[in-house]
């Protein structure tokens, strides 16, 4: 005889899990603790919904009278009317969405029993008769939840801890209270809520440092940091060449106006190395050998060195521009 599970693939605010097997012993959805499935949510209710299994091997999904309603499909159900769940069909509580994604089919061996003085024993023939293999998804608290992920077409398991750096048992703040509180384990585990909310804050303060360096800050914050120093960095540009830019923040910030700032600025950008020749009234040349370049991925051109010289320039200095 086989038995049929069901495979759900879950989604929701605060799930420690993106899939949920239920067999015959049916599934319970809730807000309390109790339930096979507990959702911490205010659109939940205490005792919301159920999944049982029928003789016939079919599976029945009822609303338990809770305050929102349960969804399958587009369809609201009618509290304490099961309905047939099919391979396909979404299920809604709340904010929370249960979709029917397999029927997991495992067959049971069973043996007729042989009756007869000539019966040989277990001990004959150990491996004739072998236990079936089966992989089960219990249902278990968050702090040891395994998830299954698929990768490459396999399967596998992944298990959903606790913090790294957060202990299990009792909170590290513990040892700036009196001695006195360490009778109390229920202070210990009741620091551990705020230690758990808290320290993921610490750790960005902590290492606030790496958001500034320009081998790891994020790409967002590179043009943040370049507009603190009114640098022209351009989106358009490979994060790598924009981190080259930002290593040289600094240098580039001191040698604002010079012909040596400008152009260095023009040589990260273009790969190329210009020519600037000053003259009289104020007036200089850069002469930018465009056409030295292998390629121009980025769509640098005329307009993006118009837009650099005219940021770097003098306010009193005219220029020309030379593309060779």
């Amino acid at each position: 005889m086989s038995e049929t599970r069901l495979r759900f693939k879950l989604q929701g605010p605060g799930l420690d899990r993106d899939e949920l097997i239920v067999g015959r012993q049916g599934l319970r959805v809730g807000r309390s603790a109790d339930n096979s499935l507990p959702l911490n949510h205010r659109e939940i209710s205490r005792q919301h919904m159920r999944i049982t299994w029928r003789e016939d091997d079919k599976y029945l999904i009822e609303d338990l009278n809770s305050s929102n309603g349960v969804w399958l499909n587009d369809t609201r159900l009618m509290p304490r009317i099961p309905a047939e769940l099919n391979l396909g069909d979404v299920i809604r509580v709340g904010p929370f969405i249960l979709e029917l994604v397999e029927f997991v089919y495992e067959e049971e061996i069973q043996l007729d029993p042989v009756q007869g003085p000539d019966l040989p024993s277990d001990e004959d023939y150990p491996e004739q008769f072998p236990e079936p293999q089966r992989e089960i998804l219990p249902l278990v608290p968050p702090q040891a939840q395994q998830t299954r992920v698929t990768m490459n077409g396999q399967r596998r398991r992944q298990i959903v801890g606790y913090l790294p750096g957060v202990p299990r048992d009792k909170s590290n703040w513990m040892q700036y209270l009196p001695e006195v509180f360490d009778e109390f384990e229920f202070m210990g585990r009741f620091l551990l809520i705020f230690e758990s909310v808290a320290s993921p804050l610490f750790w960005t303060i902590d290492n606030f440092d790496l958001y500034l360096s320009p081998e790891v800050m994020p790409p967002d914050w590179i043009q943040w940091i370049s507009s603190w120093f009114d640098l022209l960095v351009l989106p358009s540009l490979s994060v790598d060449k924009q981190r080259r830019i930002i290593e040289q923040l600094g240098w580039l910030f001191l040698r604002r106006g010079t012909p040596s700032g400008l152009q260095r600025l023009l040589e990260l950008y273009f790969d190329v190395t210009p020519e600037i020749i000053e003259s009289g009234n104020c007036h200089f040349t850069v002469r930018l050998p465009l056409s030295e370049r292998e390629d121009d991925h980025e769509g640098l051109g005329r307009e993006v060195a118009d837009r650099l010289i005219d940021s770097q320039r003098p306010a009193f200095a005219s220029y020309t521009l030379e593309i060779t």
